[in-house]
């Protein structure tokens, strides 16, 4: 089963047209690479957490939710920065420089995911010139990453069910007695991979060259806007960049 990260609302962000929606997530993305100071992507985040609260009624919590997986690795990398960059403070800049580009990366991309359906999803990559399996891979891929925990998550109590400790013991410990999650989410991946395989078989993909579709997508005036006010924002953005020179640290001078 693969669970769906879309919830259904009734906001501004859902009635968008998802070209305007996957244009925007990677203008967005571009947008955040632009900068490095700690600053400015905390205030990047924090300002995508609004316009999701607000344009899409996400909950907070159901973001943070999905955020959850990345603590380790923010973990991790609020740790290694200073260790590995003097001053230790300044690496502590850089390292929570990089962990906001983490978040907000994957806040962009739940927010996309959330506020459209797969089958608009995949309109919306075909309609944007790409071939219909292409699109259909990227969606399918996007919406197997929360299967992925749910499977890991049930895997890891029914395996401490049966007196699994992944607490106690050294490094190499611990990874060794991860093989009894590693290797049924494996099984569990491949057998889902198969059941899916099988059901597009079923369904007639590939069968022929130019698919017709039941639903389709049409830019309105308020999807025209919303492009043109995502483009403002991305070109404010590389003007404060370079024209300012504002938002970036050398981190090597």
């Amino acid at each position: 089963m693969i669970y769906p990260i879309y919830v259904d609302r009734d906001s501004f962000l859902h009635f968008l047209d998802p070209r305007v929606k996957i244009l925007g997530t990677l203008l967005g993305i571009v947008a955040i690479m632009l900068y490095n100071d700690p600053l400015v992507l905390t205030a990047l985040f924090i300002l995508t957490f609004a316009v999701g609260r607000a344009l899409g009624k996400i909950g907070v919590g159901e973001m943070l939710h999905l955020l959850k997986p990345l603590v380790p690795i923010v973990i991790i990398t609020l740790v290694l920065w200073p260790i590995i960059y003097k001053p230790r403070l300044q690496g502590l800049l850089f390292g929570v420089s990089f962990s906001m580009r983490l978040l907000t990366f994957a806040l962009l991309t739940f927010l996309l995911l959330m506020t459209t359906s797969q089958r608009d999803l995949i309109l919306g990559f075909v309609r944007l010139g790409m071939p219909y399996e292409f699109g259909l891979t990227i969606s399918i891929s996007l919406r197997y990453i929360p299967t992925l925990y749910a499977l890991t998550s049930n895997i890891m109590d029914a395996q401490k069910s049966r007196g699994w400790e992944m607490e106690k013991g050294n490094f190499l410990v611990r990874m060794k007695r991860m093989s009894a999650v590693l290797i049924p989410l494996l099984v569990a991946s491949l057998k889902t991979a198969h059941e899916l395989s099988i059901a597009l078989e079923s369904r007639g993909l590939g069968a022929a060259k130019k698919r017709t579709f039941l639903h389709d997508i049409e830019m309105r005036r308020r999807d025209y806007a919303a492009m043109a006010v995502i483009l403002v924002l991305f070109g404010l953005a590389l003007y404060v960049r370079y024209g300012l020179g504002f938002g970036h640290i050398n981190m090597y001078g």
